[in-house]
């Protein structure tokens, strides 16, 4: 009976030690592959471009690159609704702050398209809305650990830029990466760049 257990024992130690080293592997795997250096990189161009940005403005456009334009579509009725409504809004405003088209996060999986393109006749309403629809697709993400992926891109952002520590901030960015909630641009983004655009595919 003692043998019995003992043999039980170490099949059960065996199995639980070959379980972690699964769940290592794929949390490894899905942590590691960022680059580091193309995460500095875009760290220093944010702020460059945009000297009032913070860390939420960070977490913002690594999110959008992670899912794509997901977490704004509920359905191609209230998608041009919505644009139609944001054009008329920001008719009379100024949205040269931001550039015409801007490669999101750093991998660069999408782009940021100012609605001005359209105020200047660029681009057509519907246009825009069809790409942007094209880039709602459920299958987006990188991968399935954005939690693990943010706070990794947070302590990087933060070595490059420490002015955008904030205790208080990073642990709301925090929560709603443990959420894989989208979040707006800080207040001080909004203010200073009106920032107006739909994300499509690169």
């Amino acid at each position: 009976m003692q043998r019995d257990l003992a043999i039980m024992h170490r099949k059960t130690t065996l199995f639980l030690f070959c379980l972690i080293q699964v769940i290592v592997g794929v949390y490894a795997h899905n942590t590691s592959d960022i680059p580091e250096e193309a995460v500095r990189t875009m760290c220093i161009e944010l702020i460059d471009r945009y000297p009032v940005a913070t860390l939420q403005d960070v977490y913002k456009t690594c999110y959008q690159d992670f899912f794509g334009a997901e977490h704004m579509m509920r359905d191609t009725a209230a998608a041009r609704h919505y644009l139609h409504s944001e054009l008329e809004q920001c008719a009379a405003q100024d949205l040269s702050a931001m550039p015409l088209r801007e490669p999101t996060g750093f991998r660069h999986r999408f782009v940021r398209i100012n609605l001005c393109n359209i105020q200047e006749g660029a681009m057509t309403e519907e246009t825009l809305l069809t790409l942007f629809i094209d880039a709602a697709g459920k299958d987006n993400a990188v991968h399935d650990n954005w939690a693990s992926e943010w706070r990794l891109i947070e302590t990087i952002a933060l070595d490059v830029h420490p002015d955008w520590r904030d205790e208080e901030l990073q642990a709301e960015l925090r929560k709603a990466a443990d959420l894989q909630a989208a979040v707006k641009h800080s207040d001080a983004f909004r203010n200073t760049y009106h920032p107006h655009y739909r994300i499509i595919r690169q």
